[in-house]
Order: structure tokens, then sequence, then C-alpha cells
């Protein structure tokens, strides 16, 4: 079998006015993707994409132009082969392995992922050990976002949970008498049992985390996810030095096995958040739960950013013997509601993967036709943050 053709689709969705939200990340104003088709001699097509938000010009840009002449005409099954081959051949010497370039190098490792599913036959999970989680994943809501009261986040979270949810993630940031409030409000709504995680997406000065994290230790909460910039390692090492049940988290903006390696040689992580459609697909991101089994500590992904990106991750997961703790993003969002024919099913706070061929999804090609990047932005300023 060999590739035939490789196929990269911008697309953009807005979202509307009144859902859009707001956290350290900035301001939502759309949801973007790029769509990758690899398709085989024989007529099969894998799918995958890059998680955003990134410059969907400069991404389409490079898959084209130098991730495909190297794929096209070569066995798509020998995946390992190629993910080295293009890792240290194109993208740590020339396209940025710690950006854009590694999130490329992602979603096409994704699409030959699934393209291998489909041609066995098999969901993408029995190509990665089976079902561990045989009876789904744990899953939690992904956010309560700044633009709220105390009153509303908590009744944000009950509804959250009469839905299923035994998890909830509250975004923090944006001034400390806001976010304390929000979470002592959101945990006296919440039953015995239910979690709440606080994420800060990097807004937080070391003062200021330090703060929040006696906060979140008072209130019992279960992790504290991107208090500091990744660039602030030590940071993190003081950190969880300090703390006592609240797990530090981070990994989202982290690309490949040695960065989060940086993270754990020095002490400074509990949860490793790699996301195999950012951190390196899932043949690398494979590795880096492997990583984290090795020294005792929890690999969750980060999973936002549209339904191909997030079965891929759940398929790994559901495969991984690791204490899941897997993102749902309940808010506005087209790329997960309309692109595929998979919807959010939880049921007493677990999720299954699809359970069709590779990533077990369908894609909606006219839906793709219609939302085609123009140009337009993804992400706002927003409010600065930094407290």
């Amino acid at each position: 079998m060999k590739v035939h053709d490789i196929r990269v689709h911008p697309i953009h969705t807005e979202i509307p006015a009144h859902k859009r939200v707001e956290s350290g990340a900035g301001l939502k104003l759309a949801r973007q993707m790029c769509l990758i088709e690899i398709e085989s001699a024989d007529g099969l097509v894998g799918y995958g994409s890059p998680s955003g938000p990134y410059d969907l010009g400069v991404l389409t840009a490079l898959i084209e132009g130098a991730i495909k002449p190297y794929l096209m005409s070569v066995d798509p099954g020998d995946i390992e082969q190629h993910w080295d081959r293009l890792y240290f051949g194109e993208i740590s010497r020339n396209s940025g392995n710690r950006s854009v370039g590694m999130a490329a190098l992602s979603g096409v490792d994704i699409a030959l992922w699934d393209l291998k599913g489909k041609t066995l036959g098999v969901p993408l999970y029995d190509l990665l050990g089976g079902q561990f989680h045989s009876d789904g994943v744990r899953t939690y809501a992904s956010s309560i976002y700044w633009d709220t009261t105390p009153q509303a986040a908590a009744e944000e979270a009950t509804i959250l949970v009469d839905q299923g949810f035994r998890a909830v993630k509250l975004k923090v940031g944006r001034s400390f008498d806001h976010d304390v409030a929000n979470i002592s409000a959101i945990s006296h709504s919440l039953d015995p049992g239910i979690e709440l995680l606080l994420d800060a997406n990097q807004s937080l000065d070391r003062i200021g985390a330090n703060r929040l994290l006696a906060v979140a230790e008072d209130h019992g909460c279960y992790w504290f996810e991107e208090p500091l910039s990744i660039d602030d390692i030590e940071g993190h090492r003081q950190l969880r030095e300090k703390r006592r049940i609240v797990r530090i988290a981070t990994g989202e903006n982290l690309y490949g096995r040695w960065a989060f390696t940086d993270f754990v040689r020095n002490e400074a992580i509990d949860v490793l958040q790699a996301d195999v459609s950012r951190a390196g697909g899932i043949t690398e991101v494979r590795k880096i739960a492997d990583l984290a089994s090795c020294h005792h500590l929890t690999w969750n992904p980060h999973t936002f950013n549209d339904v191909i990106t997030v079965a891929a991750n759940l398929h790994l997961v559901t495969a991984s013997p690791q204490a899941a703790m897997f993102e749902w993003d309940i808010t506005h969002n087209s790329l997960m509601d309309d692109l595929a024919n998979w919807t959010l099913d939880v049921y007493d706070g677990l999720v299954r993967a699809p359970d069709g061929p590779g990533l077990g999804l369908e894609i909606d090609m006219g839906f793709v036709k219609a939302h085609r990047w123009a140009g337009q932005p993804s992400i706002g300023a927003g409010h600065p943050g930094r407290s």
C-alpha cells in the first residue's frame, strides 16, 4: 500500500458573540483547524488535525510544502519510521520543534494512525494494545470561564454535574478576589466526590500562583493547571514542593518528550498534559505517557480543539494504564458538534472512544467546504491577566 495523495483543508467557524469565552489564553472569536486527509492508493482516507490555535496558512504551507513530498508513494503503515525521518530531517531543523512544526507533524501522525486502523479494520485503541479502560474513560467538563459571577459559576457547575460529569474545570487568573469567590462558590455547590480543577493558562506570576495554590489546597481541588509560564520550570518546582494534595499540571504548550523530560527531571510536575494533536502525535505521546509512568506520574491529555483531536487523544487514553482524567470541551464548538458523526455521551462521568475502524469518525466534507478559512483570526487579545 502506498500514499496516493495528501490534502489540507483550513477551516474557520465563527463563535457567536454571546457564546465567546475568555481566559488567560485570550478571547475566543472562532474555532479553526487544518483537516488533513491522507489517501492510500486503494482509496482509504485517514484524517488528522493539529490542535490550534496556529496560523492556518503556515500549517498548510508546511504540510503541503515540506511533509507531503516526503510521504508521497511511501507505505503509510511504517509510522514510526516516517515520524523519525520527518522530525529529525525537517521539523527539528527547519520548522520548529516546539510549536507549529511539531503541531503539523502531530496532525499528519494522527492521519497515518487513522489510515492504518481503517486498513486493518480495527479501532485505533486496538492498535495501541486494546482497551485498558473498557468501561469508559473518566472525563471532566471544560470549562467555566472568567466572565461569570460566583453564583452563576456555581449554577453552571451544578448543571454540568446533572449532565453526567463528575469533575469540572474552572478558569482562573483574572484577579485573585474573583478567583477566590468562584472557587468557593463552586466548591460549596458540589457534592462530595465531585472534583474541581483549576486552570490559569499561564496567566499568573509566582506570587499569584502561590496565593491561589493555598486557596486550592483549602478547597481540596484536584489539580492546578498551567499556573505559571511554561518557561518557568523552577517556579513549577517550587510550587509543587509546597503543595500537599493539589496536583501541579501542565503540558498543553509543551512539545515532544524532551520538553516534558525537563519538567520531570526537575520534579516540577505531577500531571503531564501532552496533547497528541500538538506534542508529536500518537507516536510521540505514547512515549510521553510512558515517561510519566516511569516516574510514578500521570498523563492526562489536553484536548480542546476539534472532534479529530479529541477522538485521537481518547483512543490513546482508552489503551493507556493511566489514572484517566479526560478533558471534554463544553463551550460552543462547531468543530466538535458538526464536523463528524460523533457526539458527547457521558454516563456516570465516563466517555467511550468510537468503536469504528481507525478513529471511528465519518467526516462531513460538505461542512468542510462551507467553512473554508479566509484569513480570519481565532483569538482576541482579551484581558491581560498576570495577577
